[in-house]
């Protein structure tokens, strides 16, 4: 489609922007949150025209990106994957506040990203992947508050649990009752009304053509005692596509039901941990069989920050999706065959496992390990090793990718560099590598389509400026 390539990277960076927003746990707090807008707010409690009347500004972010992988080949020597893309978006979003009465208002904000290819090489090398413009309504919503109660409707983000469910834009409506030792969230949206080249709920060929119709319904229930979190959620997800076949059947209805831990220990440590249980229907390829799903997984992670100069922290995290031997991607809905449940997990959130790999949960564990320091205050920099393992040897990873029955993926290098120059100008740089390890055919005994050995390396850069 004509839009492919700005869509795959603003998802990208839109996943990045997500977690600066919700869950700033590891290293994407490092990198520039897109909420800039209300950070930048200066507290003031007397009433003026500044905090109760009419509020406007401006985000503007260039960004590089550069995306190298080996070229594969298929035996008859077609090009099957890999490549070189260089690439930069002009980001550009205009956002307004209106105080309608005490603590309500309205927020609007509208992006226009504009892609411009550098160079390309191998897959990207194409009529799909060229420059193209993307514009957008970015955010649309009033909220009002009534003392322990707030509640909002329109174009908004949505987010569950640490995000890896769910964590993204959509049309609905939340409510919220808080209190010093109890919260109740609920919340339902819906992603048919978000433009097909900027929706990020796409799992089927059906949702790139039409975009993603889904529906989100779910609550959050959390306690807080002695500096901890404890929450229960469900989500429930509907696919509301338009099958034109009735014999092959694509449509993907889920739902989640998850608890998570988070909270301050001895003062200089933190951690989160959250699990979460997958069911509902699924279908494989060419068929009207239903399937249940039952898959689960597990995000968690610790922070130990040594209170000495430049303020180091020791970071570990452990993620798991399950996976399914029947099933050979976790991109898409569909099962490859086979009987028994559905067990590959497939979240609509946002995960970042990696630059170079960026890896889908299903079917992997996630072993990270890294630290951070500030050389200088407004200065942060960071760096990881990551650990890829299969839950299920015998399935693939990705979208179909690691297909020898091995349970070694891989291992890498993540390293952010952020730096908040002034209030209103902050730039980053984000490097990814990735060795592929003993899951990869090189020689391509399997599907007889070799898959590339080679490093694979991931750039981005880039600097935000709010006026």
């Amino acid at each position: 489609m004509k839009l492919k390539i700005i869509f795959v990277l603003l998802t990208l960076i839109t996943a990045i922007h997500l977690f600066a927003q919700s869950a700033q746990r590891d290293e994407e707090r490092f990198f520039y949150g897109s909420n800039v807008d209300k950070d930048f707010e200066v507290a003031n409690t007397a009433k003026s025209f500044s905090n109760k009347g009419i509020q406007y500004g401006a985000i503007l972010s260039p960004i590089y990106i550069l995306d190298d992988s080996d070229e594969v080949y298929d035996s008859w020597g077609s090009l099957t994957g890999g490549g070189r893309l260089s690439s930069y978006i002009l980001n550009a979003k205009v956002w307004g506040k209106v105080y309608l009465w005490d603590n309500s208002f309205f927020y609007i904000r509208g992006k226009n990203s504009y892609l411009g290819i550098i160079s390309k090489k191998g897959i990207y090398d194409n009529d799909y992947y060229k420059s193209d413009n993307l514009l957008d309504l970015d955010l649309s919503y009033l909220s009002m508050s009534f003392k322990n109660l707030n509640i909002s409707a329109g174009r908004n983000y949505y987010t569950v649990g640490t995000g890896l469910v769910l964590n993204g834009r959509g049309d609905g409506g939340e409510i919220a009752w808080n209190s010093s030792f109890l919260s109740i969230n609920l919340l339902g949206l819906y992603t048919g009304l978000l433009i097909k080249d900027d929706n990020p709920y796409k799992l089927s060929d059906i949702d790139v053509a039409d975009g993603a119709k889904r529906g989100f319904a779910g609550g959050t229930v959390s306690a807080f005692f002695y500096n901890q979190k404890l929450y229960l959620f469900g989500l429930v997800q509907r696919d509301f596509a338009d099958e034109d076949d009735p014999s092959s059947k694509k449509r993907y209805n889920s739902e989640y039901y998850g608890a998570g831990l988070d909270g301050v220990l001895f003062s200089n440590m933190s951690y989160y941990a959250e699990f979460v249980y997958e069911t509902g229907k699924s279908y494989a390829y060419g068929d009207t069989k239903k399937y249940n799903i039952s898959a689960y997984a597990i995000n968690s992670g610790i922070y130990y920050y040594i209170p000495v100069v430049f303020s180091p922290a020791l970071i570990f995290q452990y993620s798991f999706g399950s996976g399914d031997k029947y099933r050979s991607q976790y991109s898409g809905s569909l099962r490859d065959y086979g009987s028994g449940d559905d067990k590959g997990f497939i979240p609509f959130g946002t995960f970042n496992g990696g630059y170079a790999l960026k890896p889908n949960l299903g079917n992997m564990h996630i072993i990270r390990g890294g630290f951070s320091f500030a050389p200088f205050k407004a200065m942060s920099l960071g760096a990881k090793y990551l650990y890829y393992l299969k839950d299920k040897k015998e399935a693939h990873v990705n979208a179909g990718e690691a297909r020898v029955p091995e349970k070694f993926v891989g291992q890498g290098i993540d390293v952010s560099f952020r730096w908040q120059i002034f209030y209103d100008l902050s730039m980053y740089v984000n490097y990814g590598l990735f060795l592929p390890g003993d899951a990869y055919d090189e020689d391509g005994f399997y599907y007889w389509l070799p898959e590339s050995k080679k490093a694979r390396n991931f750039v981005m850069a880039g600097v935000n400026f709010s006026i």
